[in-house]
Formats: C-alpha cells, structure tokens, sequence
C-alpha cells in the first residue's frame, strides 16, 4: 500500500550538516541566485524497507535537482525553498511517494488550495539536493533548472527539458535529453545516449560499449573516448573527436554545417571513409587515398576483416580531418 507524505518542515539549524558531497549545493549556492525574498531549507531523511531502494523518480519543474551517491541504505532530501514571502512558501510543497518494493518518487509542486491564488511559477523556486544509493537507477526530470547526476552505479535517465545536465562519475546505462540546456558527462563507465536541440555537448572519459551523441544546432566536444560504437552528429555545429578506438570497432561523426576533426589511436587495422564539402585531411600513416566519387577513402595497418575497425566522417559544408596513432602492442 502505497503512502503519499508530505515533507517535514524542519528548521535550518536543527537540520544536520550537508555531506561533503553535497555541499556544493548549499544554502549559500542557492541564495546567490536570489537577490530578494524569503528563503528556507527542509531535510528529510527517508529509511529503507524491508526492500533496498533500487529505483529513485523525482519530477521538479520549479528548480534544480542534484543527485549524489552515498554509501548509505537510505535517501536525504535537502529541499530549498525560495518565494517572494512567507504565503508563497507556505504554497510549495514537496510530496514523496515511497513503496515497500524499493521505489521512491519526489515531486515538488505549488499548492494553490481553494483559493486557486495566481501564484507565477516564475516567483518562486525549490531545489533538490539527493543523497542516495549508489546503486539505486535515477529517473530525473527538471524544467529549466539544472540537473546533476554524481557518483552513482546503475546508469539513470536524465530529462532537462531547458536545463543543463551534468554527470559525473557515474557507471551504467546513461540516457540524457534536453531541449536548449548544455550537456556535460565526465567518466562515464557505460553506453551513452545523450540528444538535444540547441545545446553544446562535452564528453569526457566515456567507456561503454555504445556512444550515440546527437545535437541540432550546438558543437559535441569529446575526448578519451573508449566506446567500441561510436555515433556523433550535429546539424549545426562542429565536432571535436579524440580516443581510442577498439578491435572491429565502429565510428560515424558527421556535421551538416561544421568541421569534422578526429584523432583515434587504434590497436588494429581501419577502414577509413571522408565526404567533406571543403578540405579533406588524412594524416598519422603511409597510406594511399582513394577516390571513389565525392567520397575519400584509406586503410590503415593489416588485420583480418573480422577485427577491422571503420570510420566514416562527412560535413557537407565543412571541413574533415583525421590522424590516427596506432596503439604499441608488446
């Protein structure tokens, strides 16, 4: 049976000390992005059942949340809150809905009661700070606040809406969206899907099997890049590519609009293809390119079909470089 329970309110200074962790979310954080009103700072700490907590939802469309692994069984919520005055704050509600099979769901929302007041989203903010289980997956959805996803092992699907996302150190299955909010994802030990409209995209330190970055309008920066599948396109934008490519490994980074550069070290060989409206550069190795129509293509090292890696690369009004560094085998 399934509780619906309105957050505490407990006063600032009886409230524990933020972990370090998420101490960078603290109230000094949050009022600098106040200049007037009335703030407060709620903390609730939620136990585990019977069950662990293996799956966490939040939906906060009035600020920012952060997500931050702890090696705890239980979950802490940092509510903070911030209104024009006390009546608005006495309006901002944050629900949490646990079940005894191991899922928990927060909400945040404006009680408007019977009166129906017109109180503007706009007027007023919560943001979330979370520790939780390290292991528990994080389903996550912001509207235009910012949206953190730190320290954590099963992987989470991340929603911003207009907000920035930023994960850090973070294994398993990663699922970002976001309309015209920046993502960045540092150390990522599994596959990456990460897409937006209007946004710039920043990879680094990415391991999974597959990496599939898409943007509209926006540049994809990424580096130590160690995917076996590899998948970067823009419309609008450049694209920016360093790592390694793995045996029989694939690597498709194409822009409309912008220049293509691409630098791998690779342990076999490589089947290489360009298409490029401006300059196509192949550098890193002796080796012939071929003409095959608009196309420009090479092969770098000897290998069996099996364990050839392929790269494709294509801006139809840009430009396309490659280098490639072959990996020292002893």
């Amino acid at each position: 049976m399934k509780r619906l329970l309105t957050l505490a309110i407990l006063l600032a200074t009886a409230a524990p000390a933020l972990a370090q962790d998420a101490s960078d979310a603290s109230t000094d954080e949050t009022a600098a992005k106040k200049d007037d009103g009335v703030s407060e700072r709620d903390v609730v700490e939620v136990k585990a059942g019977k069950k662990p907590i293996k799956r966490l939802t939040i939906d906060n469309q009035l600020g920012d949340i952060r997500i931050v692994g702890h090696d705890g069984k239980g979950i802490v919520i940092y509510a903070y809150k911030h209104g024009p005055d006390d009546a608005a704050l006495d309006q901002l509600r944050v629900s949490l809905l646990p079940d005894p099979d191991g899922p928990v769901k927060i909400t945040t929302a404006i009680d408007r009661g019977k009166e129906k007041t017109t109180l503007p989203a706009g007027d007023v903010r919560i943001d979330l700070v979370i520790e939780a289980p390290r292991d528990a997956k994080v389903e996550a959805h912001v509207g235009n606040g910012e949206l953190v996803l730190r320290n954590m092992d099963a992987g989470g699907d991340l929603d911003a809406g207009a907000g920035a996302i930023t994960v850090e150190n973070v294994e398993g299955t990663v699922y970002a969206r976001s309309v015209d909010g920046n993502q960045s994802f540092e150390e990522v030990f599994g596959d990456l899907d990460a897409q937006a409209l209007t946004a710039d995209l920043s990879l680094d330190t990415i391991h999974g099997k597959d990496l599939v970055a898409t943007v509209h309008d926006g540049t994809i920066e990424a580096t130590k890049i160690r995917s076996k599948n590899i998948e970067l396109r823009t419309t609008t934008g450049k694209i920016h590519l360093e790592g390694d490519l793995q045996l029989g490994g694939k690597l498709v980074v194409a822009s409309r609009s912008g220049d293509v550069d691409v630098t791998v070290k690779a342990a076999g060989a490589l089947k290489v293809k360009a298409l490029a409206g401006g300059k196509v550069t192949l550098d890193g190795a002796d080796t012939k390119a071929d003409q095959d129509g608009d196309w420009v293509r090479a092969r770098y090292g000897e290998g069996s079909k099996k364990k050839t890696g392929a790269v494709e690369m294509r801006s139809k009004y840009g430009n396309v470089a490659f280098n490639i560094r072959f990996a020292v085998v002893e």
